[in-house]
């Protein structure tokens, strides 16, 4: 079999402890080894207590091409993923979760990117429930009102040329929007059809309406325009129901008798100004966010396994054209 010169980086994000990935990682190393000359497996670990140094030496050891890059904190999960990407090197980048992505679908994806399409976007083929289908569906509408039209089911897997990664990287903050950017980088995307072996149902809806309120507030300012547009609107409603008071009073002098009209339409002004102070608090919080100079994250340090190269490979290349076809710009045929 003649492995494929293009050079694959798979960005792993640790969600739990290092200990629990190694069969995979080992696995996906092997796999990669068999197809590719040159790849690396870049592990995230955001935090101090998802690795051990006992852990690290044996997977550096065991395990070739490994850069373990250890987070002084926890982040958010798009901030991991950023890190990671940040430092890949590879012609062709993966976003990748051991706990629900198959190993046999990295080739698979870096094949689709390769064909033209830089960024590839992982769909899940499972069969939904209702009421996930119903809440992601409502969700897909809100975010295309920001312009981030993602596909049905779309999972967290990605596939990045390495000129899509220079995109995303090159502007902006990573914080609440990091899919998005990758989305809107402007280069051909395509989809990939699998079936995980794990995902989440989205079964806490509290979760997933947070997730969807951040990502609204932090990529947009239609939010804060619909709040005017709602504001004026119960202005205006207010300004009527003022002059419905003052003729009502003009015709008959009885005002009593809508008193319980009253409180039900002061209990809505209320329920529209708390709901525009929550958006005003959000964007307020945006802004303090966006003109904070601390980093995102820190790196703390980065360990490599002690086999970084195909050792059977030469420095000598019998042409300067690659094999495959490379429609992306990415490799030696660029």
């Amino acid at each position: 079999m003649i492995k494929s010169e293009s050079f694959v980086s798979v960005v792993i994000v640790i969600q739990n402890h290092l200990e629990n990935i190694y069969e995979p990682l080992s696995k996906l190393g092997s796999l990669l080894d068999e197809n590719y000359s040159d790849y690396e497996l870049v592990v995230i670990a955001p935090g101090l207590n998802t690795t051990h140094a006992e852990v690290e030496d044996r997977v550096l050891k065991h395990i070739p091409c490994v850069r373990i890059i250890q987070l002084s904190s926890a982040v958010f999960y798009d901030v991991a993923l950023a890190a990671g990407l940040e430092s890949a090197i590879g012609d062709f980048v993966v976003l990748w979760n051991p706990l629900s992505d198959p190993i046999h679908i990295v080739p698979e994806i870096v094949n689709q990117c390769r064909s033209g399409t830089d960024v590839v976007v992982g769909v899940s083929s499972h069969v939904r429930t209702l009421r996930y289908r119903i809440i992601r569906r409502l969700m897909n509408v809100a975010l295309r009102t920001i312009d981030y039209d993602i596909p049905r089911n779309a999972t967290g897997l990605r596939c990045l040329s390495r000129r899509a990664v220079n995109a995303v990287t090159r502007i902006g903050r990573f914080h609440h929007q990091f899919y998005l950017r990758i989305q809107k980088t402007g280069y051909p995307a395509g989809e990939l059809k699998y079936t995980p072996f794990k995902e989440s149902e989205g079964a806490n809806v509290v979760e997933s309406l947070r997730r969807l309120l951040r990502l609204m507030v932090f990529n947009s300012s239609r939010p804060l325009r619909w709040m005017s547009v709602l504001g004026m609107c119960g202005s205006v409603a207010g300004f009527v129901f003022a002059c419905y008071s003052v003729f009502i009073h003009l015709l008959n002098g009885n005002v009593a008798e809508g008193w319980t009209t009253t409180i039900l339409f002061m209990t809505s002004l209320f329920i529209v100004q708390f709901v525009m102070m929550a958006f005003f608090g959000e964007y307020l919080g945006r802004l303090l966010d966006e003109s904070s100079a601390q980093a995102e994250y820190a790196v703390v340090y980065e360990r490599n396994s002690e086999i970084m190269v195909n050792t059977n490979r030469v420095n000598v290349m019998d042409t300067s054209l690659a094999p495959e076809a490379n429609h992306v710009q990415t490799g030696r045929d660029n």
